[in-house]
């Protein structure tokens, strides 16, 4: 089956960061890390992890505007598929569970995710990088399920591309769209959209011989930040929930693949 209809990379996000090295990247900001750092509490837990020194946590943006070094297409590689989970927002890349799952397996992190991605987002991407790349490995955290990437005119918006979330309210659409209020309100919708992109992805690994592994980000948000830790934007959890997430990852694949 032939994939793609272009041979130029598809769009994302971080494609306006690319080749850049930045300190803060939403929802990591210096505002709110200055404002948690006037709490003790805050205050003593960046210090006991270093992230209360200048340039402790950096995000090194490829020519391609993911957080990993630039694709050499030689070196045997794992993608990482996901969201700001998965990019690690408010975390040193060390810490991250792509990296550890890499270094556990001997593979270097071609780490395609974003904040804000959707399933439909990573399969997008999926689509277009694993034939290019050839990885050993593909391993994905699924984004939350009641997020929904929609093409856009690219002669009428800024952006190719844009993601419905109903935390997150989006200027390009109406809130009384039949399509948009009546695929929010049922959440088998999401839940099976979520499947059909996860199932597609396997299948994308299955015809190339590839092995992959999927974890549901849900799963793994339901820990509170006492258990878990939580990053310096103090949204996202902290390098614990990875290492366990690494753990997983890891288990499937010998369980499964080795």
């Amino acid at each position: 089956m032939t994939t793609g209809t272009t041979d130029l990379a598809p769009w994302h996000f971080g494609t306006y960061h690319a080749n850049t090295s930045q300190e803060w990247l939403p929802t990591d900001t210096k505002e709110n890390f200055e404002r948690l750092m006037q709490d003790p509490q805050h205050r003593e837990y960046f210090a006991e992890l270093g992230w209360d020194q200048p340039g402790a946590i950096t995000y090194n943006i490829n020519s391609d505007g993911f957080r990993c070094d630039n694709f050499d297409y030689q070196t045997p590689c794992m993608i990482a598929l996901g969201c700001s989970f998965t990019l690690g927002t408010g975390l040193p890349i060390d810490v991250i569970w792509p990296t550890l799952v890499g270094k556990a397996a001997g593979l270097k992190v071609a780490n395609l995710s974003w904040g804000g991605n959707s399933s439909d987002t990573c399969f997008r991407l999926a689509e277009y990088w694993i034939p290019r790349l050839k990885p050993k490995l593909v391993a994905m955290l699924a984004p939350p399920s009641n997020r929904m990437e929609i093409l856009l005119d690219k002669n009428q918006y800024r952006l190719p591309a844009d993601v419905i979330m109903p935390e997150i309210s989006s200027p390009l659409f109406d809130k009384n769209d039949v399509f948009v209020k009546h695929w929010q309100l049922n959440d088998e919708n999401s839940r099976l959209n979520q499947l059909k992109n996860c199932l597609a992805i396997k299948q994308l690994c299955a015809d190339q011989g590839i092995p992959c592994v999927i974890e549901l980000a849900l799963d793994h948000m339901r820990y509170s930040r006492e258990e878990i830790g939580y990053a310096r934007d103090h949204m996202h959890g902290g390098p614990i929930i990875h290492k366990r997430i690494a753990e997983k990852m890891l288990d499937d694949w010998r369980k499964k693949y080795t």
